[in-house]
């Protein structure tokens, strides 16, 4: 399995190959968060109405809010429990227990007699969600080399979305009982895959484990001893790694709050938080969890259904777009080019609802597609640069010595901005219409925008280590 196409180019050639797959098993997980919130998606509606819920009662826009709230707040539990489980027994055996809450997620959604077993189920497969967001950018970060790092790292966003149009699709079409079935099946397999992987080499070497951590470094270089010269390149790439590491411990023994608190520090997490503001409230997450609630109060001719659908495919294509350019053209570009387009596309979305919903005019002519248009137009320029790309740089842009810390306190401040989101954005909508929270989503994404152009750097290439956040 591990030996095809030899000849390929890129990310695909030889040497990447392991650790291509690794980053694709690894994110197989992350497939299966999306897949439950495109399930929530398309289900919520359906819920909400006493003549298409398969269950024994209704959900309220307040209750729904609460459901989808919740699992940012579980978020925010997952970003501390694996934050702390990374260090303590690994990165690999972290990525085992992400399946745990998430397979008892969907057994509770199968056997729900009531709103509270959806309460808990959410928050559960929330606490997998943001483990996922800690562990998996760490593991694809110490096995991949900087030349591909940014294209594997954003394989996160590309299955996260992948999940979710899958999500879409399964549940418009397929009876409620049966989707549980497939969230379960699907992190059995993942967890089935991660036997053939073996911990970083980084860990292990932090773990004064150099044997173990030798044979991870030729399993993901894909390194066979050829030639005499292709031993020595091997040899001195395994002591530069042990040097990087043993620097990096030597830089994080006897953390302070001094190390949190000056100036390098302060730089990487104001922009840090900017970057997770401005991925939370550039509004794509309000289009990906809300879709079909927006295509109702946005009057559209299609069933809401069938716009989610097409959206998703939209936002995967984005994503995918993002994975192929994040390492071409770098990360700082394509957080503008997709800043300017989400404030343009939300813009414009906010102009028809306050038509729509203010004035007299006529919209039928543009009722049809102009929706669905530019909610696929957000979704496509936001996936392709304000989604995946601020998770790349958060690993990037934290100094070496407080990483894994203050990443998993941006990651915490993410789920807690994301659970305002959740649970305002149905009640807003409801309360103000379409207009007012899309004109706040394009607001955002004017003054993010300006904060990338002033203080944003670039990171392509660059070694983890060598990064620094003041220049």
């Amino acid at each position: 399995m591990f030996g095809l196409c030899k000849n390929s180019e890129g990310v695909f050639k030889f040497e990447f190959r392991r650790q291509l797959l690794a980053s694709v098993c690894i994110t197989i997980i992350t497939f299966c968060h999306g897949f439950g919130l495109g399930w929530f998606s398309v289900i919520l509606s359906k819920l909400q109405s006493p003549a298409e819920t398969e269950l024994d009662f209704v959900i309220s826009v307040y209750e729904g809010s609460w459901i989808g709230g919740l699992s940012s707040l579980g978020g925010g539990v997952g970003n501390i429990i694996y934050g702390v489980m990374l260090d303590f027994i690994g990165r690999k055996a972290s990525a085992y227990c992400l399946a745990v809450p998430y397979i008892v997620s969907w057994i509770l959604v199968y056997f729900a007699r009531s709103v509270e077993y959806l309460y808990i189920s959410r928050f559960l497969a929330g606490v997998t969600g943001g483990g996922t967001y800690v562990i998996i950018p760490i593991f694809i970060g110490e096995i991949a080399e900087p030349k591909i790092r940014g294209r594997l790292t954003a394989l996160f966003s590309l299955t996260l979305n992948s999940g979710i149009f899958c999500g879409y699709i399964i549940t418009a079409r397929m009876p409620y009982h049966y989707i549980p079935i497939i969230g379960i099946l699907l992190p059995v397999i993942y967890m089935v895959l991660q036997i053939f992987f073996p911990e970083t080499p980084m860990y292990l070497l932090a773990r004064g484990q150099d044997e173990r951590a030798k044979k991870s470094l030729k399993f993901y270089r894909n390194y066979e001893p050829t030639t005499k010269e292709s031993a020595t390149q091997f040899e001195m790439a395994f002591e530069k790694l042990k040097s990087d590491v043993t620097s990096h411990q030597a830089n994080t023994v006897g953390v302070t709050w001094h190390d949190f608190c000056n100036k390098r520090a302060m730089i990487a997490f104001g922009n840090g938080f900017v970057l997770m503001w401005l991925n939370v409230f550039c509004g794509a997450y309000a289009i990906l969890y809300y879709t079909s609630s927006i295509f109702v109060a946005a009057r559209t001719e299609l069933h809401p259904d069938t716009n989610t659908i097409i959206v998703g495919l939209v936002q995967v294509t984005g994503v995918y777009t993002a994975t192929i350019l994040v390492d071409r053209f770098g990360r700082r570009p394509l957080l503008i080019f997709s800043c300017a387009a989400t404030s343009v596309g939300m813009t414009i979305f906010g102009l028809y609802g306050y038509f729509l919903q203010e004035t007299s005019v006529d919209l039928s002519p543009v009722r049809a597609w102009l929706p669905l248009l530019n909610a696929c137009f957000i979704m496509f320029v936001a996936n392709s640069g304000l989604i995946p790309i601020p998770f790349v740089l958060l690993v990037e842009l934290m100094p070496p010595k407080i990483r894994a810390k203050a990443a998993a306190v941006c990651l915490v401040i993410f789920n807690i901005l994301g659970f305002v989101l959740m649970k305002m954005f149905p009640i807003s909508l409801a309360a103000f219409g379409l207009y007012w929270p899309m004109w706040f989503f394009a607001l955002t994404s004017v003054l993010g925008l300006v904060y990338i152009v002033i203080f944003i750097k670039e990171t392509k290439g660059m070694s983890l280590n060598k990064i620094d956040p003041e220049t």
